[in-house]
């Protein structure tokens, strides 16, 4: 029944029905999710720096100008929704209950993103670039995710790559979010800019937290699976106290993605 529906019904109209059943637990949710703004006082003085990280918003070639100046529209929108959200000690945030539907009446425009793992337009494309930094920050920035979606294709290779493969989180609203809490004993300010080109996103607090997070990738590999490969890593955090004593040794992701490009160089044993 369930492969007959997926036959008769346009994409659009399962996609609504599959939000409509997760409408419920975001209603539940909005009570309790982060929401509050920081103070201009707070903006001031919350200096101490978790994490921060940017990206750039075009990567060369552009293959379409048009939806490229829509997501850099859409990334400048969601970002300003982000900005200054403060996160409690135990509070949940949620980037779909923050962002919200991407549509036109809200001010969103046609931009690149995933359909099935193939490229296309859509209301809101681009905003992915968002949620892979925010991901990012949250692992630097010692959060606990609560749910992350991994990309199914990996699109650049490593020449525009800084951080590990994997690093990143899809969204797509109603059926995949990304949320964390924040574990630690004071509240956490998030700051998400478009500047000169770049996205650049923060993540800040009052006072020294008292560790150190690192990203370390491990078991790399590319694998050869008929005609396309796929890339596979796992990345743990390393938590240490400012002596550099080792508090947390502890697996983040498992990602595995298929390539949209031809590695140059296998590592042995790999294929």
């Amino acid at each position: 029944m369930r492969d007959l529906a997926r036959r008769l019904l346009p994409f659009a109209l399962r996609v609504e029905l599959v939000r409509l059943r997760g409408a419920p637990v975001r209603l539940l949710e909005r009570g309790v999710v982060a929401r509050a703004r920081a103070s201009d006082e707070q903006l001031r003085s919350w200096d101490f720096v978790l994490a921060e990280r940017s990206s750039p918003l075009r990567r060369d070639p552009v293959k379409d100008e048009a939806l490229q100046r829509g997501k850099e529209h859409n990334v400048a929108l969601a970002a300003s929704k982000l900005d200054g959200v403060i996160v409690q000690p135990g509070q949940l945030c949620s980037y779909h209950q923050l962002v919200g539907r991407p549509s036109r009446l809200r001010g969103f425009r046609p931009g690149l993103e995933l359909h099935g793992e193939r490229p296309s337009a859509g209301i809101g494309g681009g905003c992915c670039q968002i949620s892979n930094l925010l991901y990012l920050l949250c692992l630097l920035g010692g959060q606990r995710v609560v749910e992350r979606h991994r990309h199914g294709l990996d699109l650049f290779p490593d020449s525009a790559r800084t951080v590990p493969f994997g690093c990143g989180a899809t969204v797509f609203y109603g059926t995949a979010d990304l949320r964390f809490d924040n574990p630690l004993d004071q509240p956490v300010l998030l700051r998400m800019l478009v500047q000169d080109g770049w996205l650049v996103g923060r993540l800040l607090c009052a006072e020294d937290p008292g560790f150190t997070m690192e990203l370390v990738e491990r078991d790399h590999r590319f694998t050869r699976e008929g005609d396309h490969w796929t890339r596979e890593n796992r990345i743990r955090r390393i938590i240490r106290d400012r002596s550099g004593e080792l508090l947390v040794d502890q697996l983040v992701a498992h990602n595995r993605a298929r390539t949209c490009y031809e590695p140059e160089r296998v590592e042995e044993g790999t294929c």
